[in-house]
């Protein structure tokens, strides 16, 4: 696990001097306990890892000296939930658990038994510092995004295999399926609310030429079957490296 490590929401640049403020400086100061002449790792959440100095801590900023970087190229392999918008205790979990387990894009849409059908941009927002936080805890240096989808009437056809949790008893095994055709260049997991998908999204989805799978073999709640489906995927993928 990484340790004393911090986001800022911009370049990270090779002896650059930048300030820190706002619920970084909090954590940096009086969580972390930070004092001048010790190194932090910075984050912007778009591939750089930075290793940084701290010069000075004051009331409402703290200055820092980038000594060194490194960067990731994005994922050549896009990994998308497509989440049916759930109750927000478990939107929470289903964010943190999902950023830690490799999620590159977190789709939010109106399922036709969700109890909530919107989300406003101060949630979003929200939901996005608790994938910063996790990705800060897992190592991550990309945040992933998240953004408010249509309902599943409305989805455009998909440029990457598109998957989604059948329950009837001759879904094939995902591990079964994904032997037989693998997934080349990204995949999307679309997951229902707590009531599961309508039988006209199924339809819906199939006309999208997406494929019903089996994740486990009980019904999975809401913020259980996105954490399975991104476990096996990685697994999946390591497995073949």
């Amino acid at each position: 696990m990484p340790v004393d490590r911090f986001y800022l929401d911009s370049p990270l640049e090779l002896d650059s001097r930048i300030a820190i403020g706002g619920q970084e400086l909090h954590h940096l100061a009086h969580v972390s306990r930070a004092r001048a002449g010790e190194e932090v790792e910075l984050i912007n959440g778009k591939g750089t890892l930075a290793v940084a100095e701290v010069l000075e801590i004051k009331k409402n900023e703290a200055s820092l000296l980038i000594h060194s970087t490194i960067s990731e190229k994005p994922s050549a392999f896009p990994i998308i939930i497509a989440q049916a918008i759930p109750r927000p205790n478990r939107l929470d979990t289903i964010v943190e658990k999902c950023t830690e387990l490799g999620m590159d894009e977190l789709r939010l849409f109106p399922g036709k038994l969700s109890e909530k059908k919107d989300l406003k941009e101060s949630q979003l927002a929200r939901l996005t510092k608790i994938a910063i936080s996790a990705a800060k805890q897992s190592g991550r240096l990309f945040i992933p995004s998240i953004t408010f989808y249509p309902p599943i009437s409305k989805w455009p056809p998909s440029d990457i295999p598109l998957y989604f949790g059948d329950l009837s008893d001759n879904a094939p095994l995902f591990f079964k399926r994904w032997n037989t055709s693998p997934p080349k260049q990204g995949i999307a997991f679309v997951i229902g609310p707590e009531s599961g998908l309508h039988e006209e999204e199924v339809l819906q989805l199939e006309k999208l030429h997406a494929i019903g799978v089996k994740l486990h073999q009980n019904i999975l709640r809401t913020d259980t079957a996105p954490l399975t489906a991104l476990s096996l995927i990685a697994h999946f993928r390591m497995c073949r490296l």
